[in-house]
């Protein structure tokens, strides 16, 4: 199975689009389809209804317009992600330029959720409390935008686990802790799922490299550097279960370990930025920390805490108020909100965000690796407003 995918753009004669296949539920182990849609002149796209699909705007703009009872039409542009339920009919209107990435059901029982959700990342930018992000997590290494998580219902993979979609960016890795060949890099061993990354903005030189097994802490075997760009797609697709999961048990305890999915991605002038789903979604707080081969913490750890009953508390009320923010902007109505408890919890959470941001400013530049200067582009403003 191939872990580098370079996208095959393909137009159908008489099609205002081009679309590239990413990924096939008949092969790789998440069980869903992915795929990349190009708007090379003003078109549209009726989305097949019969399975539950994620569409996210990563250029451009367009319409979304319902059938049925609701026949309302939702203003599209860069930023916003839309769940599709099975049995919804809709029509997608773009202008010309406009890229669309899709995720498909196999079948209408891979669709855990039962209503449309459009979440518009202006909100999604605006969930945080006590300091904390919920949605919106920028670290020293990367901004990631946690569109969907576990407990969002979305799309359930052919395992039956609920996967999640984000929007993240890697950052230049100048300043980070180095590899054992003495360049700064960005390290990750997802031992506890799968990450599809759909590349489709990429400055500067950047590439991914894989661990061969045996994992090691030292001498670690790698395979070959592949270039990364807007066209390109790394899988981690080694499965809980399958050939490729390296499994040690600790003889004092008993306990099993899996590894599998160790990487290294190497940014220089440059940024990477990327959609990406996890097969079982993550939740929780971040956990991934610079110069460690880390992973999102499997969910046997984090479900049933208290921790996590906290995290849920807080991030419900927010849930609620992108949603409904979201989907007003998106009709043309968002000062009809302006006042009311939802607005003001944004306003909350958009200044809880920009002081998280501002301690992570802080931290950075006390760590003397100058982090603090390739981050400051990401940082979000206290004084953005919402515009219709």
């Amino acid at each position: 199975m191939q872990k580098i995918i370079r996208n095959d753009w393909r137009r159908e004669a008489g099609e205002p689009f081009a679309t590239a296949r990413i990924l096939n539920h008949e092969i790789h182990p998440e069980g869903l389809d992915i795929d990349r849609i190009r708007f090379v002149e003003a078109g549209s796209i009726a989305p097949e209804p019969g399975v539950g699909k994620l569409v996210s705007v990563l250029r451009g703009s367009g319409t979304l317009r319902a059938a049925g009872g609701d026949r309302r039409s939702y203003r599209l542009e860069a930023g916003i992600h839309l769940y599709l339920p099975p049995g919804m009919e809709t029509v997608l209107e773009a202008a010309p330029g406009t890229e669309l990435l899709r995720v498909s059901a196999a079948s209408a029982s891979q669709a855990r959720g039962e209503r449309m959700l459009l979440r518009d990342e202006t909100f999604v930018a605006a969930c945080a409390v006590d300091g904390q992000p919920l949605r919106w997590v920028i670290t020293a290494q990367y901004l990631s935008r946690r569109i969907f998580l576990h407990h969002d219902p979305i799309l359930l993979s052919k395992s039956g686990n609920p996967v999640s979609w984000f929007r993240t960016t890697m950052f230049d890795v100048a300043g980070l802790p180095e590899n054992e060949d003495g360049e700064p890099v960005f390290k990750m061993s997802y031992n506890s799922r799968t990450e599809c990354n759909v590349c489709y903005d990429v400055d500067g030189a950047a590439r991914v490299r894989m661990a061969r097994h045996p994992y090691a802490k030292t001498s670690q075997g790698w395979g070959t550097w592949f270039p990364l760009d807007g066209d390109s797609t790394y899988h981690l697709n080694e499965a809980a279960g399958g050939p490729d999961e390296e499994c040690v048990v600790d003889e004092a305890t008993g306990t099993r370990r899996a590894f599998r999915n160790k990487h290294e991605v190497h940014i220089v002038d440059g940024q990477v930025t990327l959609c990406c789903l996890f097969d079982p979604a993550p939740t929780g707080i971040e956990r991934h920390q610079p110069g460690s081969y880390s992973d999102y913490e499997p969910l046997s750890q984090v479900l049933g805490t208290p921790e996590y009953g906290t995290h849920r508390a807080n991030i419900a009320k927010y849930d609620e108020m992108v949603d409904r923010l979201s989907v007003a902007k998106a009709l043309g109505t968002l000062d009809d909100l302006r006042g009311t408890p939802q607005w003001a919890l944004y306003l909350q959470g958009r200044e809880a965000q920009a002081a998280a941001e501002s301690a992570l400013a802080r931290s950075l530049a006390a760590g003397g690796n100058g982090r603090e200067r390739v981050v400051a582009r990401w940082m979000q403003s206290p004084s953005a407003d919402a515009r219709q």
